[in-house]
């Protein structure tokens, strides 16, 4: 399999991976995960997340 590697092709990669990362933070910053937050805030991966929400 061969990788695309032309300047639009990344741009678009690169645009892609962003959006993916916010609804993945808007989605740490529901209500769900509010709560998820709370519950295991001992846990690695949740500090990062919190972290990265700027909490």
């Amino acid at each position: 399999m061969k990788i695309e590697m032309s300047p639009r092709a990344i741009t678009m990669r690169l645009k892609m991976v962003n959006q993916l990362r916010r609804t993945c933070l808007s989605l740490a910053d529901s209500s769900t995960g509010k709560k998820i937050r709370k519950q295991f805030s001992a846990n690695k991966s949740v500090q990062r997340i919190s972290h990265a929400l700027g909490r």
